[in-house]
């Protein structure tokens, strides 16, 4: 039932467009239902109904001001950058966002190119890492307008996260032991998000989704897409959320190629452990609200605090070193 009123939402939203669309095709469902649309020319765009597959999800995603600005931003990465990027679309009104009812909708330009469940050679990892620099140096010199909303990713969401994880241990659905790994190395993350400093070079807007589902190869070079979790963040969050891909002997290459184009602060390699925890645990926040979540996320947090967790709360070094999570 969900698909037909999303369906027909997506109808309806797209009337609101100047496009002759021949053909609407449901794509994936996450953040967002995700439409792919043809239109009579053979151009091709993508339409999202912000309803979440998530019960998790916390509703600020979802509101007209924080898509508004989302796409704000991927405007000036499409003029300030030379990226090949979604281009937002306005509605007739001359809006980013189209309501329906009560859902917010909106629309983009889609990128063609190769897409790829994860990294398969060196050159993609390369391309990434560059790709990844360039938004960086956008984001450090590009000031939002004071419309401008997006969500912060700080010591705060950890906390959610944590908070979450241990309600599932009240309710027997995780191990005890298990969550009291997660739970020590989030602390300590918390401690080091809380006492970095944050400047031009450090923080800013980011994308914090940048996994291989997100990233589309042109050419040879990566095209980043979904920008729907972007928000304001340390920088080394997105090389970190990247690494939960990426074989832990590969990390260093990946480095290197990002501070060729992107300045790394001197202790970027504690610093990225810190906002690899960091990560893990905020992207549990919408994993936990899945409908199979009871299913695969118990071996995930087990894995993940024998591994990665494990070694950080008892201060040893995981970032070049071990056996990642997901095997």
């Amino acid at each position: 039932m969900k698909r037909i009123e999303n369906t027909i939402i997506a109808g309806h939203a797209l009337a609101q467009y100047d496009i002759d669309a021949v053909s609407v095709s449901p794509i994936s469902q996450s953040g967002a239902a995700v439409f792919k649309v043809e239109d009579d020319r053979g151009l091709l765009y993508s339409l999202r109904v912000h309803k979440s597959k998530s019960s998790t999800l916390e509703k600020i995603w979802m509101r007209q001001d924080v898509l508004d600005s989302e796409l704000v931003w991927l405007d000036a990465l499409n003029r300030e950058t030379r990226l090949i990027l979604p281009v937002p679309k306005r509605n007739r009104q001359g809006s980013y966002v189209t309501q329906v009812d009560e859902t917010n909708c909106t629309m983009l330009g889609w990128v063609a190119g190769e897409q790829k469940p994860y990294f398969t050679s060196e050159q993609e990892l390369k391309s990434t890492a560059e790709m990844t620099a360039a938004l960086h140096r956008q984001a450090s010199t590009w000031q939002p307008p004071s419309s401008f909303v997006r969500p912060t990713y700080n010591s705060a969401r950890v906390r959610v996260a944590l908070d979450m994880l241990n309600q599932r241990v009240s309710e027997g659905l995780l191990d005890e032991q298990d969550v009291r790994i997660l739970n020590a190395a989030g602390e300590k993350a918390i401690a080091m998000l809380d006492a970095l400093p944050k400047n031009k070079q450090t923080w800013g807007v980011l994308h914090n989704d940048l996994i291989p589902g997100n990233i589309v190869y042109v050419d040879g070079g990566a095209s980043p897409i979904d920008f729907g979790a972007s928000g304001f963040g340390f920088f080394l969050n997105d090389l970190a959320c990247t690494f939960c891909f990426v074989y832990p002997s590969t990390r260093q290459q990946y480095i290197e190629w990002y501070g060729k184009h992107f300045p790394l602060p001197n202790d970027h390699e504690v610093q990225l452990e810190g906002f690899f925890i960091a990560s893990r645990l905020t992207s549990m926040i919408h994993f936990l609200g899945l409908p199979d979540a009871n299913v695969w996320i118990p071996t995930d947090v087990h894995k993940s605090a024998c591994r990665e967790f494990g070694r950080y709360a008892n201060g040893e070094r995981f970032l070049f070193t071990g056996t990642p999570f997901w095997e």
